[in-house]
Order: C-alpha cells, then structure tokens, then sequence
C-alpha cells in the first residue's frame, strides 16, 4: 500500500509511543477504536452502507454504495455467474496528502484490494445467485467506495462497509419465462420488474 513519508520527530514520537504502550489519541496499544456501521444510507442505491472508525471528525469514515445491472453474456465470460466490479475514491477533503492528484495511486491501490477481496470463492459470495439465465444474462453488482476521512484502518472500513452494503442489497425481481420460437424451440427470455427484493 502506498505509504505516507515521516519525519524523523514523528518517527521518534511513534517509536517511543510503541515503546512505553500508549497510542497520540490516548488509548492504550491494544485499545480498538469505536466502530459504527450504518446500512442503506442511499435511497438510490440498490444497496449501501457507512462505516466508521472512531469518533467523527477524529477516525476513518467510508461510505459504499451499491448499483445493479443487468448485462448480456459474451462468449468467453463464465456460462452462469454474475460479476461484481469495485471503484474506491479517495476524497480530497479526507487527508491533505489527496488534495490534487495525490490520491490517484491509492485509489488504484485501493481498488484492486477490494476487486481482489470481492471476486473469488474468498469472498464467500455466491456469483450463481446473480445469474438471471445461463449464457444470455446476469447482474453486475457496481461496488462504489467513497473515502471520506483517514484516520487509520483504511482497508479494514472499506472492506466492513462494503459486506455490510452487500448484505443489504436487494434486487429487482426478474421474471423468466420460456418462449417457443418458429421451429418450436424454447428460449428463455426475462423481464426485469421495478419491485425490489431480497436475493
């Protein structure tokens, strides 16, 4: 991860803080901060969720919201698994390191890490169940991560805010239904209904 350079004083205020077991904002080396994770905070999403670390103003804060799509298959891409695909952006406003271009890299960085967590059987996520019809259409889950203060535990507020706002999804309902063509063939066609609902 793309690391912050330090001065000799505050790398001696750090080394000293390990030294004697005591952290800047008081709490002691094995002290966690306060988390608070807050879900559907987006009425336009289909899913979201805010995650923040430590008090306001003093701690990290994450907000991630979620967008569904459907998308046609192309050959090459897996017969019957949806796909999730993550986007982090780092707010300026959230260290004085990100004002300008300075955030591009970690925003990379960022993205990657979360791409990485979200896609795979790590993840723990079943991409068959964003499958509408095999080889013809699935949902794309739009992960977008918006960093709006740093205080510390970047990837771990991220990767909270993100599961929570996965959880919290709900998807419109799609209806499925098998059509005969010319030569008497079934295909399979589907029609997407606004109403939301658990998946």
């Amino acid at each position: 991860m793309t690391s912050l350079i330090l001065s000799p004083s505050e790398q001696d205020f750090i080394t000293r803080g390990v030294e004697k077991g005591f952290r800047a904002d008081g709490r002691g080396s094995l002290d966690r901060r306060e988390v608070t994770l807050r879900t559907n905070m987006i009425s336009q999403a289909n899913g979201s969720a805010r995650c923040r670390i430590g008090h306001l103003g003093l701690g990290t804060d994450v907000l991630v919201g979620i967008k569904a799509e459907v998308n046609t298959w192309t050959p090459g891409e897996p017969e019957s698994l949806g796909s999730i695909v993550c986007n982090v952006e780092c707010s300026p406003s959230a260290a004085q390191e990100f004002e300008g271009r300075g955030a591009e890299d970690l925003n990379v960085e960022l993205t990657q890490t979360l791409d990485r967590m979200f896609n795979g059987p790590q993840s723990g996520i079943d991409m068959a169940k964003l499958c509408i019809i095999p080889k013809q259409a699935y949902w794309v889950l739009h992960v977008d991560a918006l960093v709006l203060d740093v205080k510390g535990g970047i990837v771990d507020a991220l990767v909270w805010a993100t599961r929570a706002a996965l959880l919290s999804t709900k998807l419109p309902r799609v209806v499925v239904e098998s059509i005969a063509d010319e030569d008497g063939n079934l295909q399979s066609e589907f029609d997407v209904v606004d109403d939301a609902e658990d998946q």
